[in-house]
């Protein structure tokens, strides 16, 4: 979503930004507005916002959908997009864009050769070439993202590998986040946490509350969940490099008070990676040097 914020902000800005360009001629700006009329710009920048907001709403969709797809999350994102819909109306983006594309011409073509073009395009091949223009782009993306797409998502997964296999327990303690945000929402709704191991969670929070419980630690090894008689109490522990548990891991420790206790770091990644009650007991020491970073 911030991307398209970003995107609907720069047009938003885009004349006083156009602004530093030369000044067109009068003779070139009506060259290019005679221009942008062939080439049926009105209409094109007319879809290219419908696309956006259109994206924007999917954006806002899919966070509510993200957070758990709740009948109460979507009805706010709906409400949210349609407040920024409203709000953003009052942006001239034809106005804008059109005085962009008549600084942006007259920055590259001179008087004559806006003359040369506006011929051109006033020509069979020229209004052909208006026509099909939007399907080459179109037909080129899809080339583009056909081809080098599944390329490009190998790359980047072997780079995430590869930086994940350097620092494993960032992936693990983002794992158990997640798990232990969709707990915390259970006890929310609950009033209590779940019983059971961690395999069992998979049937109390999906798809209520996450949509996919990650299973093992970056090290391919099973997390394990231990939850209090009470049930008011949670542990995550991941076993470490090692996949062997330390031998008091998996016992709760009931806090003597409501202070978060501090976070012991281990000097080996075999040692246990150890959450609960929504923040970590115990941490490799690489976890401080990134926090420190």
């Amino acid at each position: 979503m911030r991307k398209l914020l970003v995107v609907v902000a720069a047009l938003a800005v885009s004349l006083p930004l156009f602004a530093t360009e030369p000044n067109p001629s009068a003779r070139q700006r009506e060259l290019v507005l005679k221009l942008l009329d062939q080439m049926n710009m009105g209409q094109t920048i007319a879809k290219l916002t419908d696309a956006i907001f259109a994206q924007m709403e999917k954006q806002f969709l899919d966070a509510a959908d993200a957070s758990g797809g709740k009948p109460e999350a979507t009805a706010e994102a709906k409400e949210a997009y349609a407040a920024f819909r409203q709000k953003a109306a009052k942006i001239d983006f034809a106005g804008l864009m059109t005085e962009a594309y008549v600084r942006i011409y007259s920055k590259y073509f001179t008087e004559a050769e806006l003359q040369d073009l506006a011929v051109f395009y006033a020509t069979p091949t020229g209004k052909k070439s208006i026509d099909v223009l939007p399907q080459l782009f179109r037909e080129g993306m899809e080339a583009g993202e056909r081809e080098l797409g599944p390329k490009l998502e190998q790359v980047m997964a072997e780079v995430a590998a590869d930086q994940q296999k350097k620092r494993p327990w960032r992936r693990t303690m983002t794992d158990i986040r997640s798990a232990a945000t969709a707990l915390e929402s259970y006890a929310v709704d609950h009033d209590t946490f779940p019983t059971g191991d961690y395999a069992s969670l998979k049937s109390v929070l999906i798809p209520t509350y996450i949509r996919e419980l990650p299973e093992k630690d970056a090290w391919g090894h099973p997390f394990a969940y231990i939850v209090s008689p009470d049930q008011k109490h949670y542990r995550i522990v991941s076993a470490g490099s090692d996949s062997i548990f330390d031998w008091d891991s998996r016992t709760i420790k009931t806090p003597a008070n409501e202070e978060s206790p501090s976070v012991v770091y281990r000097d080996r990644l075999e040692d246990d990676i150890i959450y609960q009650d929504a923040s970590f007991l115990q941490l490799p020491v690489q976890a401080k040097q990134d926090e420190d970073h």
